[in-house]
């Protein structure tokens, strides 16, 4: 009785709706949240990762001419960055230097970007070797 007052109504349904989502939730698997991953589903870094990595950041310059440093990734294996306060995300961290146009102050008018590869390709990027 309480069940078909409760369906009568718009409340009634959204809450109905939201227990039927709930009692499904309670039997399903659930993986990492989106954005995260584990250093396992990472894979290999591809073999291309340097020709990648300067087609990427040239792709971003005023002057694709200037000169691109891609250097080897740093740990020489799988990292880990922070995804603000939510959690990490893991990839290779291969860090990239290039020339800007006006400088930026103490860098000499060098940037680093840092792009982090995951199941072969770019899918993250970050000023920060610990953020992303």
């Amino acid at each position: 009785m309480l069940g078909q007052i409760l369906l009568r109504t718009r409340g009634g349904l959204a809450l109905a709706g939201m227990a039927a989502l709930a009692l499904a939730g309670c039997t399903a698997e659930l993986g990492p949240a989106a954005g995260f991953n584990t250093p396992e589903t990472v894979g290999e870094l591809p073999p291309n990762y340097q020709a990648v990595s300067a087609e990427w950041v040239r792709a971003s310059l005023k002057d694709p001419a200037k000169p691109v440093t891609v250097q080897p990734p740093l740990p020489a294996e799988v990292a880990s960055c922070n995804i603000g306060v939510l959690g990490k995300h893991y990839g290779w961290r291969v860090p990239v230097r290039y020339a800007v146009e006006d400088g930026c102050g103490d860098c000499n008018g060098e940037k680093t970007v840092y792009l982090w590869f995951n199941r072969g390709r770019i899918d993250r990027t970050s000023y920060f070797p610990d953020q992303c």
